[in-house]
């Protein structure tokens, strides 16, 4: 093999996508390449006319130009152009121009539709569509390896038989079986329909603090029409059921068609490493001092789900979850110290928490809505040394005070629920900056403890009119094009400071940020209910707020940016740092810098067409 061969092998090895080939693969390639020279501002490539070959820059930079000139972006080392002819009929429709001296490699198509042909890196990146290309990455970026919690179906876990009675079973009866089966739950069923399911909980709550007659049936304290899932369900994803709901005991249908049980103890045997471990010892802590020790083990259990290869979508839902807890914890310690809370109430979160889209300790974003019987001299005392209680315990567990001071502890954010309509009413109807910085906060809440119906009807109604707001939605269109991706005219990445490095992508502010905000003005737009941002730019599709392509594209630039953030954090956790947003390009693979000016390439797409609308 001569130098030059093995030259331009050296040089196909750092090149995405032949960066992941075999050596064979490599030889072959090198075998079929020819160089190119080309002196600054000739042109190498004219729009409309004939090409049959794929160029490959070694060094120098090129500029592509349309029909009347004008410059769209330009490529340099390292990159690929001409290949797009292959899906046009082998016709150019933009001019190459050098813009530098260039040495370029030359490849016949026919060599790249056999890569095509045999690889599905080289396919999904020479593809047409970088929205292919996007896909591919976000399946490829989970990996091949499974966790048994990844694997197994959950009818293929080995459970004890669930225990089942009838709805006119009696309550005391039931109670005997459970307490001799040693036993925390019991479906109800009747024949072959399942009506209910009891667990230790519903006795608690419903039967001994109440003084309820244990004669009557358990039909009368059962939880009427649970989930239900069915038994090829992967564990992993009855485990997501199970943190997304808040439940412990999660029913499912066999493939005979009988109904079984499993619980949240039966996933933490079959694999320790679990969030539910962890919000068991977050349910059990008996003291803020306890809790703060759990949430010191965020971070590791951060790195094992990011490791076990699993979605950014389901991680967010699964770390919110902890947060959840670590919340829920906080006030039901607080209500121990205070006595019964004097009216019904609701703890709202807002931010990622609210959007369930946490990744590791954040700052907090919470408060409180009352039922319309308040009155402030008899409960605010109640309400404020809560508020204090569960703020300052979130702060000791890593989620420290909010910046802007939206908490519970600012009596501004402690409204009934006429209040918070009222202010909901205010912030749509006068746009002001200062209305459209909450607004971005509070329609990102929800409730995750107390009266979930309190919140639920306001929002209800304010989601009715947002739409209808043209002056509102107009702002808040503005205020989504605010951060745009980081990336410049020529397809080149823009660097910030930040962080230990010196200059990085800031992929949260110019990552996620952008594709969260959107969602959140798709999700105004049409009265959508969704907080989460991939949930509410599926419901957008569905509604027709964006297009069908627009959408899937979206979805996988989130999942992409996301997971790379995600893999950057675990690295960060894993070599004894504290997490952040700040990603050199460098430290990434050329596939991964490729896959993310595509994903950059569709946010700036979406904000144009959002520009426009607006």
């Amino acid at each position: 093999m001569s130098a030059e061969q093995l030259e331009i092998i050296g040089f196909l090895k750092q090149c995405a996508p032949l960066d992941t080939l075999a050596e064979s693969d490599l030889n072959t390639l090198a075998q079929s390449a020819s160089t190119a020279y080309f002196r600054v501002d000739s042109i190498i490539l004219s729009a409309g006319k004939t090409n049959n070959e794929a160029f490959l820059l070694r060094k120098g930079a090129v500029t592509f130009k349309d029909l009347s000139g004008e410059t769209l972006h330009q490529l340099d080392t390292g990159q690929w152009f001409g290949h797009s002819a292959l899906f046009q009929k082998g016709i150019m429709q933009h001019s190459v121009q050098a813009s530098e001296d260039c040495l370029v490699y030359v490849f016949p198509f026919a060599v790249i539709q056999d890569l095509m042909h045999h690889h599905d890196s080289a396919k999904n990146y020479f593809s047409e569509h970088s929205g292919s290309r996007l896909r591919q990455a976000v399946m490829d970026y989970r990996g091949d390896s499974q966790t048994q919690l990844i694997s197994s179906q959950i009818e293929d876990i080995k459970l004890r038989q669930s225990l089942q009675v009838e709805s006119q079973t009696s309550i005391i009866e039931t109670a005997k079986l459970l307490t001799k089966e040693k036993r925390s739950a019991v479906l109800v069923i009747d024949g072959q329909d399942l009506k209910g399911i009891t667990t230790e909980s519903d006795f608690c709550r419903k039967v001994v603090a109440t003084g309820y007659d244990v004669n009557q049936a358990i039909a009368d304290i059962m939880t009427v029409d649970p989930i239900v899932v069915n038994g090829t369900l992967s564990a992993s994803d009855a485990l997501l059921h199970m943190a997304k709901h808040s439940i412990h005991h999660l029913p499912f249908r066999r493939q005979d068609g009988g109904y079984s049980t499993i619980t949240a103890s039966d996933l933490i045997q079959f694999q320790s490493h679990n969030p539910l471990f962890l919000i068991n010892d977050i349910y059990g802590a008996l003291s803020v001092e306890e809790l703060q020790q759990h949430s010191q083990k965020i971070p590791e259990l951060l790195t094992d789900l990011v490791n076990s290869s699993l979605a950014a979508y389901d991680i967010g839902h699964l770390i919110s979850s902890v947060g959840e807890a670590i919340n829920q914890r906080l006030i039901q310690l607080a209500e121990q110290e205070l006595g019964e809370p004097p009216i019904t109430y609701g703890w709202l979160v807002a931010g990622s928490l609210g959007r369930r889209e946490q990744t590791a300790h954040s700052d907090q974003d919470n408060a409180l809505i009352f039922s319309d019987d308040y009155e402030e001299a008899e409960h605010q005392p109640y309400f404020d040394a809560l508020a204090k209680y569960v703020c300052d315990g979130l702060d000791a567990c890593g989620y420290i005070y909010c910046p802007g001071d939206i908490m519970a502890t600012n009596r501004r954010w402690q409204l009934t629920a006429s209040g918070w309509h009222n202010q909901f009413m205010d912030w749509i109807h006068k746009p002001e900056p200062e209305a459209l910085l909450y607004s971005t906060v509070f329609f990102d809440m929800r409730t995750i403890y107390g009266d979930a119906a309190l919140l639920d009807k306001v929002m209800a109604s304010v989601l009715a009119q947002t739409g209808k707001q043209a002056p509102f939605m107009t702002h808040i269109a503005a205020n989504a094009l605010q951060f745009s991706p980081p990336i410049g005219l020529f397809r080149h990445f823009v660097l910030e400071k930040g962080g230990a490095e010196a200059k990085a992508l800031n992929l949260k502010n110019r990552g996620v940020v952008p594709i969260t905000d959107l969602a959140r003005t798709h999700a105004l737009a049409g009265g959508i209910g969704e907080l989460n941002t991939q949930d509410r730019l599926k419901a957008a599709g569905e509604q027709g707020l964006i297009s069908k392509q627009a959408n899937l594209d979206l979805i996988d630039a989130y999942a992409f940016i996301s997971s790379v953030r995600l893999k950057h954090q675990c690295k960060q956790i894993e070599l004894g740092g504290k997490p952040d947003n700040f990603v050199p390009p460098e430290i990434l693979s050329s596939l991964e810098r490729e896959h993310l000016k595509d994903a950059f390439d569709v946010v700036n797409t979406l904000q144009k067409y959002l520009r426009q609308r607006y």
